[in-house]
């Protein structure tokens, strides 16, 4: 295993096919030239006998060895996600219906088909060869196909691996990274000084959550995207009274709460005399609705620093983008190590 590792080989067939020939690979594990090699389903029933948990502990024992080395310091940690399609045919995926749409008629489920589009609610394509695969885009050539997600972090000072994780391909990055760098503080028993990755982590709850542990979050904030010509961010939000008030002074309260935030609205009478009505409302309304997420403050307090960054969160940011991604090489295709159905796998 530690050879296939070495050499990038991910199957096992493949792995055994390179042993036979390799002398190199036969004097490493200890096997004469004349000696039987096992067969690889040998390889395959060990490592599920060991199970996810041995693998984890040498994977820590060996974060260990590099601490006492000095070659990890993990005071700074460099965190990305690379998409890893999986190893299955186009044959196998299907489209999956719930138990809603048999009780439904033809005509109806043609009109949900065309507004949920073909990847989502009712008509989900998913792979039964190989379930823990999900249906991802990637972001080089836009195709969705069923992938997995490997979530790195990496110590900056030679680039030593401090944590990985293995998702499906849905999986959103900004869930993953927090856990994440509470798994290096465990394994390290250090905690990390600064924590960089690119615009795809630019969530607000992810600076609240760095804010929260006295980590500094090198994450380069994304520009709210322009739908009015009012911007977001002329409209002053006050968290202690929970209100917002527009470019005009006017407040805008709240409604009804949302999952990450609240709905703030404003009054059709008070919008209705303001001089910034026609850039600042769409067609059709009356009033101003905007949605401010729990931890906006965060996210302004990050987009004002990234206008401001300093000489080192830039050379911090320059270090993540060869250092992280060099360790998120895509392998071959297939999985390194067997996850368990519906879970996510640790190494």
């Amino acid at each position: 295993m530690l050879a296939g590792l070495l050499l990038g080989i991910v199957h096992d067939r493949k792995l055994l096919r390179e042993a036979h020939v390799n002398i190199a690979i036969r004097w490493f594990i200890g096997y004469a030239l004349r000696e039987a090699l096992p067969d690889h389903s040998s390889l395959t029933r060990i490592r599920q006998r060991w199970g996810a948990e041995r693998f984890c502990k040498i994977f820590r024992q060996t974060v260990e060895a590099c601490l006492k080395a000095k070659i990890a310091i993990a005071e700074v940690v460099h965190i990305d996600a690379s998409l890893i399609r999986a190893n299955v045919s186009w044959d196998s995926l299907v489209e999956r219906h719930v138990e809603e749409v048999l009780d439904e008629n033809a005509a109806e489920s043609e009109i949900d088909n065309k507004k949920n589009g073909p990847q989502s609610g009712k008509y989900k394509k998913i792979c039964f060869t190989d379930p823990d695969a999900t249906m991802a885009t990637n972001s080089r050539n836009r195709r969705l196909e069923p992938a997995y997600k490997q979530h790195t972090a990496v110590d900056d000072k030679v680039g030593v691996i401090l944590d990985v994780e293995v998702t499906t391909g849905q999986t959103n990055e900004g869930d993953i990274i927090e856990p994440q760098v509470d798994e290096v503080g465990r394994t390290t028993g250090i905690r990390p000084k600064a924590v960089t990755a690119d615009a795809g982590y630019a969530y607000a709850k992810v600076y609240a959550a760095f804010e929260k542990r006295g980590i500094d979050a090198v994450i380069p904030a994304k520009a709210k995207p322009v739908r009015s010509r009012v911007l977001l961010r002329r409209f002053r939000y006050d968290p202690k009274n929970v209100i917002l008030k527009c470019p005009k002074g006017r407040i805008l309260r709240p409604k009804r709460p949302l999952k990450y935030g609240r709905f703030f609205h404003s009054r059709a009478k008070e919008c209705a005399r303001c001089p910034l009505k026609a850039d600042c409302l769409s067609k059709g309304r009356a009033n101003k609705a905007v949605v401010v997420g729990d931890d906006y403050p965060a996210l302004l307090r990050a987009r004002r620093r990234r206008e401001r960054w300093s000489a080192e969160d830039r050379r911090l940011d320059q270090r993540h983008r060869w250092r992280s991604r060099a360790s998120t090489a895509k392998p071959s295709r297939g999985r390194a190590w067997p996850a368990p159905s519906g879970a996510a796998s640790r190494i």
